[in-house]
């Protein structure tokens, strides 16, 4: 081997390692249970939304395809609300939100054995739903109370410490008090954050986002390595609601819905 070829082995291998420390240490960015895909409905222009407070009218109010926030969960069978009694239930659960396994991450080394949750999205959480794959034990009885677990882990150099973090949740049809969320992490105070309830606004089936700040630090702690284990457990107790559903949770570092939505036709995880 010459000194140019040499010079070129050495740059290559150079590169090559610049290469892997960049994808190694790339960008935190968000950690998802589920999917932004509007609790799994297809086909959004031939849902009708409920009819109370806002009168008769698309479930799809912006007709892009997907539901969203200050949209409407489908009136199924056009009885004019949105309700455990009125043959609304809905299951359109991916293959791997069904096998709880319906998580993503932007910016992670890897997510932890102890992710869960994603068995509780697109799907109605109503005691006269159908009990196939239940995600708990009860089965569709009442209380439904969703559980969904983070465990991710992020290289030391995809984030700063201190980082504003935001806990984003999307859900549908909550219109009976009590509904608390409870968040518990690895070894800071747990916090409890309340939900608006859907009836200040008289309205039936509406889809609603609750955003919340943590610290980081409550999130996140070192791991052996140096890097950022985060760890965050989330109860949603609604314990007499009847009726209610999740699209996605997610921690992130926009507030707010931040997910890019997934549109009808493309592949869901």
């Amino acid at each position: 081997m010459n000194k140019l070829q040499k010079y070129a082995a050495v740059l290559v291998a150079g590169l090559l390692l610049l290469a892997g420390e960049t994808a190694h240490a790339q960008s935190f960015e968000w950690v998802r249970i589920g999917d932004a895909d509007g609790f799994g409905f297809t086909q959004t222009s031939l849902l009708h939304r409920p009819i109370q407070g806002v009168g008769p009218g698309p479930a799809d109010t912006n007709a892009n395809g997907v539901l969203e926030p200050d949209e409407y969960l489908p009136d199924l069978n056009r009885d004019g609300g949105v309700w455990y009694r009125g043959e609304d239930n809905f299951d359109n659960r991916s293959d791997a939100e069904r096998a709880d396994a319906g998580h993503a991450c932007q910016g992670c080394l890897a997510m932890g054995t102890m992710t869960r949750g994603s068995n509780w999205t697109d799907l109605s959480l109503s005691p006269t739903a159908p009990a196939n794959d239940w995600p708990d034990l009860n089965g569709p009885a009442t209380p439904n109370s969703a559980a969904f677990v983070f465990d991710f882990t992020v290289h030391a150099e995809a984030i700063v410490q201190g980082t504003e973090m935001f806990f984003n949740l999307v859900f549908g049809d909550y219109d009976i008090d009590p509904a608390v969320v409870f968040v518990r992490f690895k070894s800071a105070p747990a916090r409890v954050l309340r939900i608006p309830n859907q009836r200040f606004r008289n309205v039936d089936g509406l889809i609603q986002a609750r955003t919340s700040q943590l610290p980081f630090n409550d999130v996140f702690t070192r791991d052996a390595d140096g890097n950022w284990h985060g760890f965050l457990t989330v109860i949603f107790d609604a314990p007499i609601d009847p009726f209610t559903a999740f699209d996605y949770v997610e921690l992130s570092l926009d507030a707010g819905v931040s997910a890019e939505l997934i549109r009808p036709g493309r592949i869901r995880g």
